[in-house]
């Protein structure tokens, strides 16, 4: 009887642990959602090219958080005290989101920056790949806009966070 009991205790703190590992790892990404206080350990930058000036924004931290099932904020904060939001669609399992995109893959939806909502041309991207062994996930922008230039950078060690 206590043989029985021993292991039906087991077997239920087991299959506890199992529903715990499921409810942080995301299904969309692979890699499990972080602490709020880890966006602070994203290391990157994104420039900024019109014409022939360049202006280099270093990120102080970065964030993927799911705003609602398949949509997600990808935010930056610079050192400088800007600020970029990115838009985006999961659906697909490839880690590109394209601006307009189609209704069934992964799209770019929009890009606000320094409080103002960016004109985006037709071959703005970006791509958001997870990296497990990190348990983040890298970014890369390519953003060409009808009136602020192009945003073109890389960005590591970006946390999901719900």
């Amino acid at each position: 009887m206590k043989t029985k009991l021993l292991l039906l205790i087991s077997l239920s703190v087991s299959i506890g642990a199992c529903s715990t590992e499921e409810e942080v790892l995301s299904p969309l990404w692979g890699i499990e959602y972080s602490e709020e206080n880890s966006a602070s350990f994203a290391m990157g930058s994104v420039n900024q090219y019109i014409d022939q000036t360049k202006t280099t924004y270093i990120v102080k931290t970065a964030q993927l958080r799911n705003v609602s099932s398949n949509v997600f904020t990808l935010l930056y904060t610079f050192d400088s005290g800007e600020a970029m939001e990115l838009k985006v669609v999961k659906r697909t399992i490839d880690t590109n989101f394209w601006f307009p995109g189609n209704d069934g893959g992964n799209q770019l939806l929009s890009v606000i920056f320094k409080g103002e909502l960016l004109s985006l041309d037709t071959d703005s991207k970006v791509s958001i790949q997870p990296r497990t062994e990190e348990n983040k996930v890298a970014t890369f922008t390519t953003l060409h806009t009808t009136n602020k230039g192009l945003f073109d950078g890389a960005i590591g060690r970006v946390p999901l966070l719900k």
